[in-house]
């Protein structure tokens, strides 16, 4: 487990180089550029500059060096303070967590267990309880509400950032060739699958990333409305 009294110590300036801080920058700049799959301590090391064993006096594996990365994006994440309707706080701090998932779409990929949660992820776990409480829910019902927004927007972007990707590819790929016929079109002139089809080949091309998202979240949010906060008018 990452010791996260060490971790939040400040390096020492003769030791600034090679740090719980500079560790989790590099392996972060990895991850968002290569992928989670990428970041490995002999990576992470060449990527600071320094030998692969030397991380291990700091982290004693990757799943504890992944831990410390998504603990320090976490950060990235911390709700503002509460305004008294909840619905519109959870709509900013979901807009926060999206725009924390695009900048690195693997956090969407490392649930953390509570035993594993550092300063930054208690820190934005706080924040976001914060905006439900006082509204008549308890302890579990709090929990509930947050981890079912936070699964819809981490959910989302990721899906997002990656549908992007695809997209970018697609565009390199047409530079170098005229594309052949999609599945999709094969698959619509079958009409094996009429309701899919019809359904892929009517939806705005592409979508607006914001307007779908918002749109999406609205009726998390109602459903989050009807199960917590509006249950005693009922």
């Amino acid at each position: 487990m990452v010791n996260w009294e060490k971790a939040a110590q400040p390096a020492k300036a003769a030791r600034a180089a090679l740090s719980y801080e500079a560790i989790a920058t590099a392996a972060i700049e990895v991850a968002d550029g290569q992928g989670l799959d990428a970041v490995t301590m002999r990576k992470v090391a060449e990527h600071i500059g320094a030998g692969a064993m030397s991380l291990y006096r700091y982290i004693d594996s990757r799943d504890d060096l992944i831990t410390l990365m998504a603990d320090r994006v976490s950060a990235e994440a911390i709700a503002p303070p509460p305004t008294g309707d909840w619905r519109a706080d959870l709509t900013e701090a979901a807009h926060r967590i999206r725009q924390v998932t695009l900048r690195h779409p693997w956090l969407a990929r490392h649930a953390l267990n509570a035993e594993d949660f550092g300063p930054g992820t208690l820190a934005m776990t706080e924040s976001t309880l914060a905006l439900l409480d006082g509204h008549g829910l308890d302890t579990g019902d709090m929990l509930d509400a947050w981890r079912t927004l936070l699964a819809f927007v981490q959910g989302h972007a990721f899906a997002e950032a990656r549908r992007h990707e695809a997209r970018q590819r697609r565009t390199d790929a047409s530079e170098t060739g005229a594309p052949g016929p999609s599945f999709l079109d094969k698959a619509a002139e079958s009409g094996e699958y009429p309701l899919s089809t019809r359904a892929l080949r009517e939806a705005p091309r592409p979508p607006d990333p914001q307007d779908a998202f918002d749109r999406r979240l609205g009726h998390v949010l109602d459903g989050l409305a009807q199960a917590f906060f509006d249950r005693d008018r009922r």
